[in-house]
Formats: structure tokens, C-alpha cells, sequence
């Protein structure tokens, strides 16, 4: 997920500073700095820095006078708080934390007014009811990742993020969905992956009633079938069930009447799988492990 916001925001910068590919390129090039030092040297364009694995426990105060800045990655770090001068990186668009110890999240973070991506995830001590009750008044927020965040129970104040396109809930130990999660309407993309503790047939009932949930990945979750009731799930377009244990499909796939494009790699299907009473052959299906 990290590279498609790497390439999203690559694009963004493309068209904000060049209109041609040559210019474009050289454009991204002079905007993307690794140190503070670098990045005060051009202030005035200085649109992405990447402090990333720098063994950092706080962040410098010098950082929050960068207020053209509009990605931000911190990750792999030893950082415990963020400083409330966060609110001083006004254009901040997408900010990624992951692998951090972050427990809580200022309050002044509500207002990065433009802040699109926030990934949280692999922060084991984080709060999750703080940090939602903070994350819901930013009125942007977009993407969400709170993976590897030591999470059991969901809590249903996450649909008071209401702007939400796309949650990471991977690397969890949830079980079950609440059952206010269709309130995220705007909700396109979920990652459950990684959770051997996913009850598929338990919360399908839920992800039906999702109505714009376009892109569903539940991947390496020791499934061993898909459930009859799969075929509630018609508003799926792409389905991601990578690394389970499903040895067959039923028939009832052919009723997601969305569906566009099924990826079962790396499940101990039969090498050959095309099953025409079970497959509409119009299905992209991939079957083949991954490289």
C-alpha cells in the first residue's frame, strides 16, 4: 500500500510542477529530500521529505518550519508523541508514521485541513478510541491505515471518520466487524489480511450492506472455504483471497455480479482451475502463485 502512495503522490507532483514528462521527472527530483538539511536548502519547494529509519525519538523542532511540506514519512523510528507543531505543516497531505510508539496523537492534529493519508499502522501501544476522536474532525482524511496496531475489537467510533475511501485493519487480531461499520459510506477499499482470527462468514452479513465497498482483500487469513453467502457480496468488483487454504469455489462466486477480478494465488486450488460451472468466464481470475 506505502508504494501506491509512493506512485500517487509522485503523479500528484508531476502535474503540480510540470506539464511535460522531462520536466515532470526533474521536478519530482528536486522536490524529494532524506534530510532537514537538504530540505532547508530549497524551502520554498521542498514538498516531500523522508526521515524514515533515522533512529529518531522525537521530531526536531527546526521540521515544523517547513510548511510547504505535503508528504511526510517518519517511519521506523523510536518516536513515542508527536509534537502539536504539527499543526504548523499546513499543506500536509499525506503523513505515514507506521513503526513508530506512538501511544496517542495530539489534539492539533485535527487541523491538517489537507491531510489525505495518514498511516498509523505497527504502532502496538496506540490508543485507538484517542486517536479516532481526533482523526474524525479532519475533514479530508481519505486513507487509513491502523495495521499491526494490536487491535481485537474494532471500535465502532471509527464511523465517525466519516470521509473514509479506503481502512487497513491488517496484522490484527479482529474476529468480527461492528456492526455500525456500513455508517462508513464512502468506504471503497478494505484490507483484513494477516488475521487468522477473521470469521469471513460472520461479517459478510456486514460488508453486504457497504454499498460502495468496491475492493475487498482478506489475504493470508487461514480460510480454508468461501461460504455460500459469498454471493451477498455484490458490489465486490476486485477480491484479493492471496495465501488462504481454499481448495474450491462454490458456485454462488457466479452471483457477485460485480465482480471483475478474483485473486486466489498461493491457495491449494488445482493448477489448472477453470471450472465453467463455477467461473463466469468473463472473471479475471489469478491462480498462479506470486513471484
Amino acid at each position: 500500500m506505502k508504494k501506491n502512495l509512493v506512485i500517487a503522490f509522485a503523479l500528484l507532483v508531476s502535474i503540480s510542477f510540470g506539464s511535460t514528462p522531462s520536466s515532470a521527472q526533474l521536478s519530482i527530483n528536486n522536490t524529494q529530500f532524506k534530510t532537514l538539511k537538504a530540505a532547508f536548502a530549497h524551502r520554498q519547494e521542498a514538498a516531500w521529505l523522508d526521515l524514515s529509519n533515522r533512529g529518531l525519538k522525537v521530531l526536531p523542532d527546526s521540521l515544523f518550519e517547513l510548511t510547504n511540506i505535503q508528504y511526510l514519512d517518519i517511519s521506523k523510528n523510536q518516536i513515542e508523541s508527536i509534537s502539536p507543531n504539527i499543526k504548523s505543516l499546513k499543506r500536509l497531505k499525506y503523513l505515514v508514521i507506521s513503526y513508530n510508539q506512538i501511544k496517542k496523537i495530539p489534539a492539533e492534529m485535527r487541523e491538517l485541513a489537507l491531510l489525505q493519508s495518514l498511516y498509523l499502522d505497527h504502532n502496538k501501544n496506540l490508543e485507538i478510541d484517542q486517536a479516532i476522536t481526533v482523526l474524525a474532525e479532519l475533514p479530508s482524511l481519505k486513507m487509513l491505515s491502523l495495521a499491526g496496531d494490536n487491535i481485537s475489537v474494532v471500535p465502532q467510533s471509527i464511523t465517525k471518520v466519516k470521509r473514509l475511501e479506503t481502512l487497513d485493519f491488517s496484522e490484527n487480531q479482529i474476529s468480527d466487524l461492528p456492526e455500525n461499520i456500513p455508517d462508513l459510506k464512502k468506504l471503497r477499499v478494505l484490507y483484513i489480511n494477516n488475521d487468522a482470527y477473521f470469521n469471513l462468514e460472520k461479517n459478510i452479513r456486514l460488508i453486504s450492506k457497504m454499498k460502495k465497498l468496491n475492493e475487498l482483500h482478506i489475504e493470508n487469513d487461514s480460510i480454508t472455504s468461501l461460504p455460500s453467502t459469498i454471493s451477498q457480496l455484490k458490489q465486490v468488483e476486485y477480491l484479493f483471497l492471496v495465501g488462504n487454504k481454499i481448495n474450491a469455489l462454490p458456485p454462488e462466486i457466479n452471483q457477485m455480479k460485480r465482480l471483475r477480478y478474483l485473486d486466489v494465488s498461493d491457495n491449494p486450488l488445482p493448477p489448472l482451475y477453470n471450472d465453467d460451472r463455477v467461473l463466469d468466464p468473463k472473471l479475471v481470475i489469478r491462480l498462479n502463485r506470486r513471484d
